[in-house]
């Protein structure tokens, strides 16, 4: 199994930016130093969730401060970009990077980025499509064209191309069904996220992709290899005790519960797209009955080493491949994220090595 850090630069009361943003590129560093696989960078505007407005840049940044950890996204969201800008990009940073990086796609879920954007959230999907289209052409093709809904592009050449041939490797997040179902008939690797209610949907995340790989007609080697780059992102905190790492996490995860429903819900859900109401309503209501015992039993992996390494340990037996660890939520101190992954470094992920 492996284990990523995953990189949102929430900004809480009392933080300026520039002290989140630095302290989290040491995080970086920490992690190839920690023996972490990955670093994943997010993107969000608009809102305190997170300052990642830029993962390319970020991704270059972290680049030109490591070595060998790899470096993904997690993920572009392609409906705010150029798509020959970021072909470009992406080609540039797998150079700076010497192939290390991994392209994680997304089409967003937020109406007010999209509405900061000028986009409308409900062209997310086809719009998604045509700029994934668009990438790998402008990397694999000498020279091309493009003519689709969104997007209209005359004869270009984009170079350079990808040091990763024939381009870096793709990563997809996964929220719903039909987002599963589409990405195992591509062949490519799911992200997900636990960030409120159980596990348990994991499992049936798992048995979607693979009944639908199965019908797309790939072998069960090829699947195995995607379910090895499955990759879930989790709150994670570890400190020598149970109780330890309750009471200094509580206030940090309850923030970032705050901040999770400030940035999935519009303010006013009637001036959202009519199709999307609906889905909005529904996910206000659940998010209103999330509690903190309900997160500690279901949700977080916090507590000591011991009880961490048990939560990984059941990640593991659902076949996901990497723990995408999310350490820093919330505003927690540098001082308790520096000695929580080292924790989980030193204690933690040698039971899965």
């Amino acid at each position: 199994m492996k284990f990523g850090t995953f990189f949102f630069f929430q900004y809480p009361p009392g933080r300026e930016p520039k002290q989140i943003i630095h302290n989290e590129l040491d995080q970086m560093v920490w992690s190839e130093e920690l023996g972490f696989d990955h670093i994943w960078l997010t993107e969000h505007h608009f809102i305190d969730y997170g300052l990642s407005v830029d993962p390319l840049l970020l991704a270059a940044a972290a680049a030109a401060r490591t070595s060998s950890i790899r470096i993904g996204t997690a993920a572009c969201i392609l409906p705010f970009h150029n798509p020959i800008r970021l072909a470009e990009q992406l080609a540039l940073v797998d150079i700076i990077s010497n192939g290390r990086l991994d392209v994680g796609i997304g089409r967003g879920n937020r109406p007010a980025e999209f509405a900061g954007y000028n986009i409308p959230q409900i062209e997310n999907r086809r719009r998604y499509e045509e700029i994934k289209e668009i990438l790998v052409k402008a990397w694999t093709e000498e020279s091309f064209s493009y003519h689709g809904d969104y997007h209209e592009i005359s004869e270009v050449r984009v170079i350079p191309k990808p040091l990763q041939q024939p381009h870096p490797p793709f990563y997809i997040v996964c929220v719903g069904s039909e987002s599963i179902q589409s990405t195992a008939r591509l062949g490519i690797p799911m992200l997900n996220s636990v960030l409120f209610g159980t596990t348990e949907q994991l499992a049936v995340n798992r048995d979607l992709y693979v009944s639908e790989m199965q019908s797309a007609g790939f072998s069960e080697e090829e699947i195995r290899q995607r379910l090895e780059k499955w990759g879930v992102s989790r709150h994670v905190y570890v400190a020598p005790t149970d109780a330890q790492a309750h009471a200094e996490a509580k206030d940090a995860e309850l923030w970032y519960q705050e901040s999770l429903r400030r940035f999935l819900i519009p303010d006013r859900i009637e001036d959202a797209h009519p199709d999307l109401q609906a889905g909005f309503r529904a996910l206000d209501e659940r998010l209103s009955q999330v509690t903190w015992e309900a997160l500690v039993e279901e949700t977080l992996i916090f507590g000591s080493p011991d009880t961490v390494a048990r939560k990984i340990e059941e990640m593991r037996d659902m076949n996901v491949g990497e723990a995408l660890c999310w350490m820093n939520f919330g505003g927690l101190a540098q001082d308790k994220v520096r000695r929580s992954m080292e924790l989980f470094s030193r204690e933690v992920m040698p039971h899965f090595r």
